[in-house]
């Protein structure tokens, strides 16, 4: 059976009112969850298994013919290094150029060809994880409306959410695109679903794997947050009480099994 951890909830979160028990006994309300925001990336599918090696080894042949004097397997092995020590690309690029001692005037240069080859990998086929249907298709049923915020390359995330069958999927509601070059954000999407379509953050779920990315995004707005603990930035520590999540779970299917009233208002 997958366990859950209870996290603690933020500061900011009003108080709830008690309910009642049959026997007239005031107990913890659960909460109503009308709206749930789905993470894709290890969130939905395994994407550390599926692509982020491969993602990795592109980025390493971009740099070499970008310049940079050391072999593909160099680069490769100095990026797989840093990345165990943390995950993050800005750190992983950060690491690689002062490893191989490239000059400050040419890391931009560097980076920025690392990270255009490391978002825009080809999309081949993908799976879900085992449970992600079962979620999605249980909450619909319950009439609870889902989101998918996708964040990356608009092109390729399209090309994963395809490969994946989402984009057909009529239990998603509506799939979003956050991009790297910031011209729409997870915080913009969040927002513009609260404006149009739950106005209640109190009523809305956060489901995703990255602390400092949706989790922080979700708590900041007063949503309910699941951190599914894996993937890629499992090794990613919380940084404050602002990015830890009120649950945290190691599979896909236990969202259903937490303390929550999914349905209709």
């Amino acid at each position: 059976m997958t366990k859950a951890k209870r996290s603690t909830r933020s500061a900011s979160r009003r108080p709830r009112k008690p309910a009642c028990s049959a026997e007239g006994a005031q107990t913890e309300a659960r909460p109503l969850i009308t709206t749930v925001i789905f993470d894709l990336d290890d969130t939905l599918y395994d994407c550390l298994g599926q692509r982020v090696r491969a993602a990795h080894l592109r980025s390493a042949e971009a740099m070499a013919t970008a310049g940079l004097p050391a072999s593909v397997d160099d680069i490769f092995r100095v990026r797989m290094q840093a990345f165990e020590i943390d995950p993050q690309l800005t750190r992983i690029d950060e690491h690689v150029c002062e490893h191989f001692g490239v000059p400050q005037g040419e890391r931009n240069r560097l980076v920025r060809a690392s990270r255009h080859a490391f978002f825009t990998l080809p999309v081949d086929k993908l799976t879900l994880f085992p449970g992600t249907l079962t979620v999605l298709r249980g909450l619909k049923d319950r009439g609870v409306r889902i989101f998918v915020v996708s964040f990356g390359d608009p092109d390729t995330q399209r090309a994963k959410v395809a490969a994946l069958g989402l984009d057909r999927e009529p239990s998603i509601d509506r799939v979003f695109y956050a991009d790297t070059a910031h011209l729409v954000t997870k915080e913009a999407i969040f927002g513009s679903i609260l404006r149009n379509v739950e106005a209640d953050p109190d009523r809305v779920l956060v489901v995703g794997d990255r602390p400092s990315s949706e989790i922080k995004v979700g708590k900041a707005l007063g949503m309910h947050t699941i951190r599914l603990h894996g993937g890629e930035f499992a090794r990613l520590k919380v940084r404050g009480p602002e990015e830890q999540a009120d649950f945290e779970i190691s599979k896909i299917d236990a969202v259903l099994k937490l303390s929550f009233e999914f349905g209709r208002a």
